[in-house]
Order: C-alpha cells, then sequence, then structure tokens
C-alpha cells in the first residue's frame, strides 16, 4: 500500500470516530444511566446485549450497565418485576403472558427473530424416544419452568396430543447446568440453544427432535417467524425514561450491525470467557449454525407477534381468551429512531 493510501485509510478511520462520537453527543442524555439488566441467560439468541456490553456500545451511548445472568426467562422477569432490575434481556412472549394477566410490558428491540432451539432426546433415552408422543412420563429439562423455552416443549407437546401434566419438568438452567443434566441421566430430553445444544450433539448426548436454528427451520415448527429474545421493560419505565431506552436500542443496534458482517470467529473473539460457555473453537462452531437467527434490524413484525400469540395459545387456553393488544407489547419506535442514526 503506498503512503498516500494509508493516509486515506487512517483519515477514513478518523473520520468515523469523530461522527461516531458526535452522533453519540447529539443523543439525548439517558435519564437513568445507571441500570440493571437482567439476562434470561447468555445462550446465542441474546448475544447482541453481550456484544454491545463488551465492545463498548453501552458506554458509548452513555450508559453504565450492570448486567445479571439468571437460569431463565422467568427469573430475570421477576427480577424486574419485584424491583431489582430496570429492563430484561429475554423471551419476547412473556409480554404476551404478562398482558393475559394485566401487566403492561413493552419489547423495544429484538435481538434474535427465531428462537435457535434445538428439542431432543438425550444419550440416555433417546432409544425410547422418536416422536413427541413417545415423552409421555418423560423428564423434560428446559432453562426453568416458566420460560420460553417451556412454552415451547409445551407447544410440541400440544401437537402429539401430550398434555403438560403428562410430562416432568425440570429447571436445569441454559448453559452448564442443562449439559450436565443431560450427560449425567437426570433427563429423558431437553430444549436448549446454542452454544449448548452444539456441545451436546458433538458429544452425542443430544439427538435432536426439532430443530429451529434458522428462520426456515422454525416456519416449519412453529407454523411462522418467532422472535425469541428481545428487551423489554414495562410501560412505565419506557414513558418515564425514554431516552434511556433510546440509548440502551442504539447500543444494542449497534451491535446487530456489527455482528451482521462479523465472522464466527470475530464473535467468538469478541464474546468474554465468562459468557462463552464453551472454547472458542466450539463457540464458532456452534454460532455458525445459527447465525440467521441474530436479527439485523431489531425490528418486531406483526406477523411474527401472531405466531408467538399463537403458540403460546395452542398450549395456554387463558391466553386465547384474554383480551390483548399485541400492538402494546412492542414498539419499534426506538429501533426506527436508531437506524436513521
Amino acid at each position: 500500500m503506498t503512503v498516500l493510501g494509508r493516509r486515506v485509510l487512517i483519515a477514513l478511520a478518523a473520520f468515523a470516530v469523530a461522527s461516531n462520537a458526535a452522533a453519540a453527543s447529539a443523543a439525548p442524555a439517558p435519564e437513568k444511566p445507571r441500570l440493571h439488566l437482567a439476562a434470561a441467560g447468555v445462550g446465542f439468541p441474546y448475544l447482541p446485549f453481550v456484544i454491545a456490553d463488551s465492545r463498548g456500545y453501552f458506554k458509548q451511548a452513555g450508559l453504565d450497565v450492570e448486567i445479571g445472568v439468571f437460569s431463565g426467562g422467568a427469573k430475570a422477569l421477576q427480577a424486574m418485576m419485584g424491583g431489582s432490575a430496570d429492563i430484561v434481556a429475554g423471551a419476547y412472549s412473556n409480554t404476551i403472558t404478562m398482558a393475559a394477566k394485566g401487566q403492561k410490558l413493552v419489547s423495544f428491540v429484538t435481538l434474535a427473530s427465531c428462537p435457535g432451539w434445538v428439542f431432543g432426546a438425550t444419550r440416555a433415552s433417546h432409544g425410547k424416544i422418536r416422536t413427541y408422543a413417545d415423552l409421555k412420563g418423560m423428564r423434560i429439562g428446559v432453562s426453568s419452568p416458566g420460560s420460553s423455552f417451556h412454552m415451547g416443549v409445551n407447544y410440541l407437546l400440544s401437537k402429539a396430543g401430550v398434555k403438560p401434566g403428562d410430562v416432568s419438568i425440570i429447571g436445569v438452567g441454559s448453559s452448564a447446568g442443562a449439559i450436565a443434566a443431560a450427560r449425567s441421566g437426570q433427563i429423558d430430553a431437553l430444549m436448549s440453544n446454542d452454544p449448548v445444544a452444539t456441545v451436546l450433539q458433538g458429544s452425542g448426548d443430544l439427538f435432536p427432535l426439532a430443530v429451529m436454528r434458522d428462520p426456515a427451520g422454525t416456519r416449519d415448527t412453529l407454523g411462522g417467524d418467532y422472535p425469541e429474545a428481545a428487551i423489554y421493560t414495562t410501560r412505565d419505565f419506557l414513558v418515564k425514561y425514554p431516552n434511556t431506552v433510546q440509548a440502551v436500542t442504539n447500543a444494542v443496534i449497534e451491535a446487530e450491525r456489527w455482528m451482521a458482517h462479523a465472522t464466527p470467529e470475530q464473535v467468538a473473539a469478541a464474546v468474554p470467557k465468562q459468557y462463552a460457555l464453551a472454547d472458542k473453537d466450539v463457540f464458532a462452531r456452534a454460532y455458525a449454525n445459527m447465525q440467521s437467527c441474530i436479527s439485523r434490524d431489531g425490528l418486531m413484525t406483526d406477523a411474527a407477534a401472531h405466531t408467538v400469540h399463537d403458540v403460546l395459545t395452542a398450549f395456554d387456553p387463558d391466553i386465547g381468551k384474554a383480551s390483548i393488544d399485541l400492538k402494546a407489547t412492542y414498539d419499534n419506535r426506538f429501533v426506527e429512531n436508531a437506524n436513521k442514526r
């Protein structure tokens, strides 16, 4: 490369840094710069918030985000409802289930447009399990009872006429605990996502019955696009702290833009060790299995929201009977503002 060429590249890089800094300074300051985020886990559908933190996008947006990782979406939701967290990185479906109970939660940026779930039999029982109907009387591992993993299991069972009470649901977490439970024979089947699913498949400890690692597989299994992971909060928080919500959204969208062009190896390198759940090679291979699920624009669609509602209704008639305004469970304004930057 010529000296002139190097100078041009340096100038362009400096201009990009200056432009990003100017955009950040032009944005309204967050009303609540110190935030507590409750994460349902650190499986791949949640990677955009991990990347937003590790690559400094939260700090660039003027935020100091303290992240607490829980063993499932139900517990992360409880943390927010109990007042120990401001926002949740969890399943969008929680906004619908809580709406049926009269609670107003709002998803404001989508992290994953398909769940990345892999549901299958463990080594101990795969010889007995060939279909969903064979799961009757079995022990099924999920991240935590009441989580989106649990809801997904119930939906798949309902397709085979197996009722929720016909199986034993066991909370095993969504990371090391799930791996240990599958390998030790504590469970007969497991609903998981990556990298756990890739690790267990690679070691011969998980035999899939359903794979939802891409939009096509998700549509085949669930009947449509299924936005599994999102960042949501209460309606009251969103109204009281709109600049803070916008700052969170800006940081997550920046992470999604970076991930859209990064290689699996680059993504693996950007994930802090405490969130990796596997060595870098396995992590990169697992991410490559489901990277098409990661949202590229953070948007929620009306059709996707209806798919989630339909899945929930299939096993919980009370949700079907409830008067729920689906459009009130998500708000795309913040993503639309971020995409104008």
